[in-house]
């Protein structure tokens, strides 16, 4: 792919970490995110050969190396290459972060913005943050603090477990989503009052459509304290713990 061998080519070893963002392959466009990219290399344009976007239907184009989708192979050594990982909050997407020793920067899809059919990224990814497994970014300025710290603290973004127990915590993980995920979900009606308006960006060409300001991200009543019980059944707790001690 003629993206993928130009990220290749252009990001050379050296001080700027390559840094790959996917939102994986959800039909609902993530301009959210993907603005987000852009406007931060907007302001950073050296950093931009070492960016890779996995951009997935969004209108939005980032002024870096992109690509709508990838096949297996590709992403598996685009994110083989990177030193840092930004993703949505897609339990598949994280766990790939979670294999290759990374911990990601990861903004969930919003129901209410017309990102995913209902919260259920939301819940996993508060939990999981709670767990230091994941650098969770509910607001563009959190997302900028995080990418900043990661690309002048690549090692802050390694996670602490050890090698031979990256598979059982994706195993562990991949439990508790296989749990959740395959209960069935009544659709919820987007919301009338949400209202959208375009992110002020240095870019014209940069429509990233949000709602009105987002102050943070809330679970639902009930999911977060059901998320923590399957979390203390299949043990990623205890194994937080042990991390820490």
């Amino acid at each position: 792919m003629p993206a993928l061998a130009a990220w290749e080519a252009g990001a050379s070893p050296g001080p700027a970490p390559r840094v790959v963002a996917i939102v994986g392959t959800d039909h609902h466009p993530f301009d959210r995110l993907v603005g987000w990219v852009g406007d931060w290399l907007d302001l950073h344009p050296e950093q931009a050969a070492g960016f890779f976007v996995q951009a997935g239907t969004t209108s939005v184009r980032p002024p870096c190396s992109w690509s709508p989708f990838l096949d297996t192979d590709q992403l598996n050594d685009l994110l083989d290459a990177a030193d840092v990982m930004v993703c949505h909050g897609g339990p598949a997407s994280i766990a790939e972060a979670w294999s290759r020793g990374q911990v990601p920067i990861v903004v969930p899809r919003l129901w209410r913005l017309g990102e995913h059919v209902d919260d259920h990224q939301v819940d996993f990814c508060v939990k999981v943050a709670e767990l230091g497994r994941v650098r969770l970014a509910p607001t563009q300025a959190a997302f900028v603090a995080l990418l900043e710290e990661a690309t002048c603290d690549v090692g802050a973004f390694r996670a602490s477990v050890l090698e031979s127990d990256v598979d059982d915590v994706v195993a562990r993980f991949g439990t508790l989503v296989d749990e959740l995920v395959s209960r069935p979900r009544r659709r919820r009606p987007r919301a009338r009052s949400a209202r959208r308006c375009r992110i002020p960006t240095t870019r014209s060409d940069f429509p990233a459509v949000v709602s009105d300001p987002v102050p943070g991200l809330a679970p639902a009543v009930g999911a977060t304290s059901n998320a923590k019980r399957k979390l203390d059944q299949v043990g990623l707790a205890g194994m937080a713990q042990k991390e820490k001690e």
